[in-house]
C-alpha cells in the first residue's frame, strides 16, 4: 500500500523491507514505513515524526541519533501520541517498549511516569527544572 498524506506532509508505504528488526514501523524523514496491518496507534506515532521532521527543518534524524535527550524528548511525545490512540490499558507495555528500544537509559517505571506526565518534563530530565 503506498498513501499520500496532507498533514503532515508524507509518504506512507506498507512493506516488509527496510525497518528495522524488532519494530513495526520506521520514519526516515517525510517517509513512513509500516509493516502490513499496522495498527492506528503506530500510524499516529509514526506521524508525530515527520511533524517533528518539518519542525526541526530537517535536523530531526542527526539529533535524534547524536544525542539521548533529544531520542527521549522524541519518542515521548510520538508514544504520548500512540496512546492516545490506543486501547485502555497500553501504558504499561509502551512504557516497557520505550524503556528497552532505544537505548535510552531509562526505567520501565520512569517512561511511565514520562508518558503520564507529558512531553514538557521529559524534555527537563536529566538536569531537573530550567528556570
Amino acid at each position: 500500500m503506498l498513501r499520500y498524506c496532507r498533514s503532515p506532509l508524507c509518504l506512507v508505504i506498507e512493506t516488509r523491507w527496510l525497518i528495522p528488526r524488532g519494530f513495526d514501523g520506521f520514519t526516515p524523514g517525510p517517509l513512513i514505513l509500516l509493516r502490513p496491518g499496522a495498527p492506528q496507534a503506530l500510524i499516529e506515532h509514526e506521524k508525530v515524526h515527520v511533524r517533528q521532521f518539518w519542525r526541526s527543518w530537517g535536523l530531526m534524524g542527526v539529533l535524534y541519533l547524536a544525542s539521548r535527550r533529544w531520542r527521549l524528548r522524541y519518542e515521548v511525545e510520538a508514544y504520548r501520541e500512540q496512546l492516545r490512540h490506543s486501547p485502555p490499558g497500553a501504558a504499561r507495555g509502551l512504557a516497557r517498549v520505550l524503556a528497552t528500544k532505544y537505548r535510552l537509559r531509562i526505567s520501565e517505571a520512569e517512561a511511565y511516569r514520562l508518558l503520564k506526565q507529558g512531553l514538557h518534563d521529559a524534555a527537563e530530565g536529566d538536569d531537573g527544572p530550567h528556570q
